[in-house]
């Protein structure tokens, strides 16, 4: 799960500096992400937080735990289960 959180947030970091990134952080279903909207979400938290306050943390772990929710492993595979994507 660490792994995951520093993923999504050297995703949000590389896209404050304008730096190439994927669709959505390593580990995470791209389609899922998009529909979700966390991008936007993240901006109007770092319009009125900074990163490292609780309410950015929050978030982080509030991304995590429903992609993990939402994520199965089959085989050695891992899928999610909104959208049968392969991760």
């Amino acid at each position: 799960m660490n792994t995951l959180l520093n993923n999504i947030k050297n995703f949000f970091t590389k896209k404050e500096n304008r730096e190439q990134t994927e669709q959505a952080p390593i580990g995470m279903c791209g389609p899922c992400w998009g529909r979700s909207e966390w991008d936007h979400q993240y901006y109007e938290i770092i319009k009125s937080n900074k990163p490292g306050s609780n309410i950015y943390e929050s978030f982080i772990s509030k991304i995590a735990k429903k992609h993990v929710m939402n994520t199965q492993k089959k085989e050695d595979k891992y899928i999610c289960k909104s959208c049968n994507a392969e991760i």
